[in-house]
C-alpha cells in the first residue's frame, strides 16, 4: 500500500510554518492598523457560485465534487469569489467597506516552484461606491501592501499598475480603427488579443509575432501590438511619448492623442509622487474574465523567477454577477504566501528566546515551568530522573533552545540552578527565587 500524498500537495514542516505564520501576523497587523475587518469565507461553495468568475471552464482548474445529496460542489480557488458573495448579500453595508482576509485554497495547477495545489493568500479588498474615485482606494491598497511588505522583510519589489481601459481601447484600435473601449461584438475578439499580450513578458518576439498573425492580426499590426506591449516606465512623461510613438503608427487623431494624454493623466498622477517603486504598465493585462478598470502586480526583485507575488485590480461585473447593487464597485489585492515566504528570513522565529528546563529529580520542575510560562517565557522541558545530563542537552540542541535551566540534586541543596547558554557554553549558578527574573532579563 502506498501512503504518498496526491501530487501538489505536501506536509507544511516547521520552518515553513512559521514563515506562514508570520505572514499571518504581519497581516493580522497591518488590517488593525488600515482599518481592514476580517472574515473568512467558507471553503466550499456550490460549483455555480465558483463559475461565476471564470465560467464553466473553471472546472478543469480546481477540485470539485458531488456531496451525498448529488449537490455539486468545490474547494474555493480564491478569496475574491466568497467574499464578494458574502458582500452582495449585505444590504445594509456601509461604503467603503474594507476586508481583509488569510485563508488557504485549493487549484488542480501543474506544480511548479512556489505554487502548489493547495496554498496560502492573503487578501485585501475594498467595496465602494461607484461615485468615488477609484484611484483612491487603489492608493491606499498599495499603501496597505508596502506596509505588510515591510514588516515581513520584503524591501525590494517593484508595483507594476496598468489600466485595463488603455490596454482595451489600444486593441480595439488596432483590430478596428477606433480608439474606445469595444462594443459587445467586438468584446470577445479584443480579449482574445489580451491574452496575448498578458504573454509578452513571457515568450520571445517571434512566438508573439506568430500567435497573433495565427490570430488574424497582419505582420506589421503584430509588431506594433508587441511594442505597445512592452510600454512601460516609472516616469509619466516618457509614458506617453512612447506610446504617442506607437499610437501614430495606426489611424490617430490629434484630438484622440488629447483624450489619451487626459486619461493617462487621470489614472496615473497620483501614483507617479507617491509610491517610489511604481512601474507605469500600459501592456499589463490579468483577470480578463473580471477585471475592468486598474490591475497591477507585484515582483519581488530578489526573486524574478517566481513571478508576481500579489497582484490584483477593480472590478465591478463580478458584483452583477452576484446580482449586487448597481452602484457598488471594488477593487483588491491578494498575495501568494508560499510564493511570498520564498525570500522571508527566518532568523528572528529560530532566535527567539527559548528555555528547556531539564530536571534529574522528581517534582521539582513542575513549578518553575509553570512561573516561568505564566511570565510568556517559552518553556520545553525534559525531565531525566539522574540520566545522563548529554541527553538533556541534546534534546534542546535539537529545539533550538537558548537557555538551559539544570536542576540537580547538588544544585537544589544550594537553593539554586544551573544556567547554560546555550550559544556560549557558559554556566551559572542562580539563586531559585531570582531565576525568573533572571530569565527575563535575558530576554
Amino acid at each position: 500500500m502506498s501512503f504518498r500524498l496526491p501530487r501538489g500537495m505536501r506536509d507544511i514542516e516547521e520552518e515553513e510554518y512559521a514563515k506562514i505564520e508570520k505572514v499571518r501576523k504581519a497581516f493580522n497587523d497591518t488590517c488593525e492598523k488600515f482599518g481592514f475587518k476580517r472574515i473568512m469565507p467558507s471553503p466550499i461553495e456550490m460549483l455555480s457560485t465558483l463559475e461565476v468568475k471564470s465560467g464553466p471552464g473553471i472546472k478543469d482548474e480546481i477540485y470539485h465534487f458531488k456531496d451525498k445529496k448529488d449537490r455539486d460542489l468545490g474547494l474555493r480557488f480564491d478569496l475574491t469569489v466568497g467574499i464578494t458573495r458574502y458582500i452582495t448579500g449585505k444590504k445594509d453595508l456601509r461604503r467603503p467597506y474594507r476586508v481583509g482576509t488569510f485563508g488557504d485554497m485549493f487549484r488542480y495547477d501543474e506544480p511548479q516552484k512556489g505554487r502548489y495545489r493547495w496554498f496560502h493568500q492573503w487578501n485585501a479588498e475594498i467595496y465602494y461606491t461607484i461615485q468615488d474615485n477609484p484611484r483612491n482606494h487603489v492608493f491606499e491598497l498599495f499603501k496597505f501592501t508596502i506596509s505588510l511588505f515591510n514588516k515581513i522583510g520584503i524591501d525590494n519589489f517593484k508595483i507594476k499598475i496598468g489600466h485595463r481601459e488603455i490596454a482595451e481601447s489600444f486593441v480595439n484600435l488596432l483590430m478596428y480603427e477606433k480608439l474606445e473601449k469595444p462594443n459587445k461584438d467586438n468584446q470577445q475578439d479584443v480579449i482574445t488579443i489580451l491574452r496575448l499580450l498578458d504573454k509578452i513578458e513571457k515568450k520571445d518576439s517571434k512566438q508573439i509575432i506568430d500567435e497573433a498573425i495565427k490570430l488574424g492580426i497582419d505582420i506589421k499590426k503584430a509588431e506594433i501590438l508587441l511594442e505597445f506591449g512592452r510600454i512601460k516606465s516609472n516616469d509619466l512623461n516618457l509614458l506617453k511619448d512612447k506610446y504617442f510613438s506607437v499610437l501614430k503608427k495606426l489611424s490617430i487623431t490629434e484630438s484622440d492623442l488629447v483624450r489619451i494624454e487626459n486619461i493617462i493623466q487621470n489614472y496615473f498622477i497620483l501614483f507617479e509622487s507617491n509610491i517610489k517603486n511604481i512601474e507605469f504598465d500600459l501592456g499589463l493585462v490579468r483577470g480578463m474574465d473580471y477585471y475592468d478598470g486598474y490591475v497591477f502586480e507585484i515582483v519581488d526583485l530578489n526573486n524574478k523567477e517566481i513571478g508576481s507575488i500579489a497582484g490584483g485590480g477593480e472590478y465591478s461585473q463580478l458584483i452583477r454577477s452576484f446580482e449586487g447593487p448597481t452602484n457598488l464597485s471594488a477593487i483588491g489585492i491578494a498575495g501568494g504566501i508560499e510564493r511570498t515566504i520564498e525570500t522571508i528570513n527566518i532568523k528572528q522565529e529560530t532566535q527567539k528566546m527559548l528555555v528547556s528546563v531539564i530536571s534529574l529529580v522528581d517534582e521539582e520542575a513542575e513549578k518553575l515551568i509553570s512561573e516561568l510560562r505564566d511570565n510568556d517565557i517559552a518553556t520545553t522541558y525534559r525531565q531525566l530522573n539522574k540520566e545522563d545530563i548529554k541527553k538533556g542537552l541534546k534534546f534542546a540542541d535539537a529545539n533550538n533552545v537558548n537557555i538551559v535551566i539544570i536542576i540537580g540534586e547538588k544544585e537544589l541543596k544550594d537553593g539554586k540552578y544551573r544556567i547554560k547558554h546555550m550559544k556560549t557554553g557558559k554556566e551559572e549558578l542562580i539563586e531559585k527565587e531570582t531565576v525568573v527574573n533572571f530569565i527575563k532579563e535575558l530576554i
